[in-house]
């Protein structure tokens, strides 16, 4: 069973007032969930993240000026960890590649399900890694390879695992978090921790987005 959840303090930055307001009326629906702050550019948005306590952040990944991009690249600098969930669209691959550069934590594309945004922002704030199944699908980790052999090497970097770590692995992809594995495989969170750094090792994914990344490529058709 999963411990009642606290107030999530989330800011919002888009450039675009009326997708903002979207967002704001999406995640307000939750019970659980604060839009405590709403930027309009990245500069505010940084503004924002450095002086106001926040559990997640929710950045557009392009913006004028200082991207979404841009903010989190800094806050990462800075040694902020606020979990960080872009709004990205179709055609934005190259820019999803350069999030995972600066340890995002999840992709939502705009277009897609509304309830993917809620299901983003828990998944982060819990410590696990979200994004679209339609960016999932589009989206190759560098160390994968080429488009055309990433089934492949994911299958193959998956296989490495032991059965335990491949049960683990299988939970990161669908977004659980450390606690949240823990439950549903009857383990200590310690020990899915340690599982969960063995298996960033012994797959070569940068973090935890990628490792779920990798858990997704396995299973393709």
């Amino acid at each position: 069973m999963t411990a009642a959840v606290s107030t999530i303090r989330v800011l919002i930055a888009d450039d675009e007032a009326l997708v903002r307001a979207g967002i704001a009326a999406i995640l307000g629906a939750d019970p659980d969930i604060e839009v405590a702050a709403e930027a309009g550019n990245g500069a505010d948005a940084l503004t924002i993240a450095r002086t106001t306590r926040l559990d997640a952040l929710v950045l557009d990944i392009r913006m004028p000026g200082m991207s979404g991009l841009d903010v989190l690249r800094t806050l990462r600098s800075e040694r902020c960890e606020t979990p960080c969930l872009f709004l990205t669209t179709f055609g934005e691959d190259a820019y999803v590649a350069e999030a995972l550069d600066v340890d995002a934590d999840g992709f939502v594309l705009k277009s897609g399900d509304p309830r993917e945004l809620i299901f983003g922002v828990r998944a982060v704030v819990g410590g696990g890694a979200f994004f679209s199944p339609a960016i999932a699908r589009r989206i190759l980790p560098r160390h994968l390879g080429a488009s055309t052999s990433r089934t492949l090497d994911a299958k193959q970097a998956f296989a490495s695992l032991s059965p335990r770590e491949q049960d683990i692995l299988r939970l990161v992809g669908r977004g659980l978090s450390n606690a949240e594995i823990a439950a549903d495989l009857f383990l200590a969170q310690g020990t899915v921790k340690t599982h969960v750094s063995s298996i960033l090792r012994r797959t070569a994914a940068r973090n935890r987005v990628e490792a779920a990344l990798i858990a997704v490529h396995a299973h393709e058709a």
